[in-house]
């Protein structure tokens, strides 16, 4: 078999070489194959001659001309003008003429008020206030009897501004008329006086006028001057006449900005009070520079204080200083300071501060020798902000309220005087949760140290404190609530055998107040709500829970 295979092969090979032969005899060809054909590429040889052009050849670029033809094309699109922009007036809020608000509450306490006002002018404003506010109300003494207590308030003023190229003139003028019940009558005499007995009546005329500058900036010279005039009088016995004038400015220069206050006073008994202190007649020079930068801020200055008090002149001068930077800004900001003054005690002023004093007491000034002080302030963020200081006093002539023994009602207060040194630490807290929430936090802290005639800062508190919350719900229903604390307060005893000291003051208030709407609304509030029985001075014991509804509405 294998024999065969090979003998197929041979003759096959003859067959194909005699078609071969016969295919080249047919060319004339001789070709002989050896063994399959394998393509090759010889390798190239570089020409290593350089082009080299031997003699000058006659050549002329080509000259081109150009022309352009002017030819309008007609563009589809038509451009529309856009109009200049202006600005827009934001919009005005409505005034109204006049606003009368009422009210009634518990112990007969009726509250009358109005006010017209004039509408937006060009030109200036003018405004009328008239007033009333009383309470008729009685209060349980220490030994249990009711006497008649209160107060009439009663007050008409006139104002008003013209507005001038560079300033605003300012004027107004008003009288008023306010009696107490002095009904703190001493608990051991078991009496009790009548309201028309016991009243003290105070009037007031007084008259200001005033001009300052309207510059929006502090490059120009800002200003401020004033001149005002009162007469009072208590019992329409004495009077006292009180003249003060001032003028302050400042100016930003480049370097330094500048101010300074200068004014005097003058405070007249006619006819003569029969009191240890007489007429008074002060002046004041205050000048002050101040250097500001991105991180820090520092004033320097000193206040001069003149007084003439019985025909005997006195100078006083107060260095005046502050700085403050930095730390974080706006955040954790640390300040410190010294300052001073001279303190004007007129009749009006005590009278106002407590209405229980006897009839036409004069009062020393007060020498505020020397105030030194150190805080930091900040804001924690947007909403929380606070400022916390402690300030040392050196105070000549402070002044304390006694009873004064010569009234044997002992109902009336006279003061006593000595050279103090007051430590104070002062705290304040503002929060603001949302726009309808605000809280504010405030609080002191007093240490006097009497030194010369006093044992004790008679009816001087050892620290206050005042919490207060307001909510505004969409500008329809406010509210407001607040705690206000007193700490005792130590009173001068000619009685060995009672107590020396005023308690705890607590006072609970709430005030709320619906808007019908932007003409009507109606309010109500609530005093001492825990009906606590406090003291305003000794043998004074205060109201206990009063209520007051009442309704403003626009006219």
């Amino acid at each position: 078999m294998k024999d065969i295979k090979i003998a197929a092969r041979i003759l096959l090979s003859l067959l194909v070489a005699l078609l071969w032969m016969n295919s080249a005899e047919a060319q004339q060809e001789e070709v002989r194959v050896v063994k399959p054909y394998t393509p090759t590429l010889s390798s190239a040889q570089k020409i290593q001659l350089l082009p080299n052009l031997k003699g000058e050849i006659d050549y002329t670029p080509p000259t081109f001309t150009y022309e352009l033809y002017q030819k309008r094309y007609d563009s589809q699109f038509g451009v529309e003008p856009i109009r200049a922009a202006r600005m827009v007036k934001m919009p005005l809020k409505r005034l109204y003429k006049s606003q009368l608000t009422m009210g009634y509450g518990n112990y007969v306490t009726p509250l009358v008020e109005l006010n017209i006002s004039q509408l937006r002018s060009r030109k200036g404003t003018f405004g009328l206030n008239i007033r009333h506010h009383s309470m008729n109300g009685k209060v349980k003494l220490e030994n249990d009897l009711k006497a008649p207590a209160g107060f009439n308030e009663n007050k008409a003023e006139v104002y008003g501004s013209r507005f001038l190229k560079k300033g605003v003139f300012d004027y107004s003028a008003g009288a008023s008329y306010n009696s107490y019940v002095h009904y703190g009558v001493d608990p051991e005499l078991d009496i009790v006086l009548e309201r028309k007995d016991a009243s003290h009546p105070y009037f007031t005329a007084e008259g200001a006028l005033g001009l300052h500058s309207i510059h929006a900036d502090s490059f120009h010279f800002n200003y401020n001057a004033d001149l005002d005039y009162y007469y009072f009088t208590h019992q329409f016995e004495e009077a006292e006449h009180g003249a003060r004038a001032a003028f302050d400015f400042n100016k930003k220069l480049r370097v330094i900005d500048i101010a300074a206050e200068a004014g005097g006073a003058y405070y007249g008994h006619y006819p003569e009070w029969d009191t240890v202190f007489g007429n008074h007649t002060m002046f004041w020079l205050n000048p002050l520079v101040a250097k500001n930068a991105d991180e820090w801020k520092l004033t320097g200055g000193f206040n001069t204080y003149g007084e003439v008090v019985d025909g005997v002149f006195t100078i006083h001068f107060y260095p005046v200083a502050t700085f403050e930077f930095n730390v974080v800004k706006e955040v954790l900001v640390p300040y410190f300071g010294v300052d001073g003054f001279l303190e004007s005690n007129n009749a009006r002023s005590i009278v106002e501060e407590n209405p229980y004093v006897v009839p036409v007491l004069s009062v020393k000034p007060t020498n505020h020798k020397l105030i030194g002080y150190a805080g930091i302030k900040g804001r924690i963020s947007d909403r929380v902000a606070y400022n916390v200081r402690g300030s040392y006093s050196i105070i000549d002539n402070a002044y304390f309220y006694v009873n004064d023994i010569s009234n044997p009602l002992m109902n009336q207060f006279t003061v006593v005087y000595d050279d103090v040194t007051l430590t104070n630490l002062y705290g304040e807290l503002t929060v603001r949760p949302s726009e309808a929430w605000k809280v504010y936090l405030k609080g002191n802290y007093y240490s006097y140290v009497t030194q010369v005639n006093q044992d004790r800062p008679w009816n001087k508190p050892k620290f206050d404190l005042s919490l207060q919350a307001r909510y505004n719900m969409g500008n329809k229903i406010l509210a407001e609530a607040g705690v206000f604390a007193i700490g005792s307060r130590y009173y001068e005893n000619f009685d060995p055998t009672s107590e020396e000291k005023l308690p705890l003051t607590i006072d609970l208030n709430l005030g709320l107040e619906y808007r019908y709407s932007t003409l009507l609304s109606f309010w109500a509030r609530f005093n001492n709500i825990a009906a606590q029985k406090y003291f305003l001075y000794h043998n004074y014991p205060s109201f206990r829970f009063r209520l007051m509804l009442g309704l403003t509405y626009a006219l």
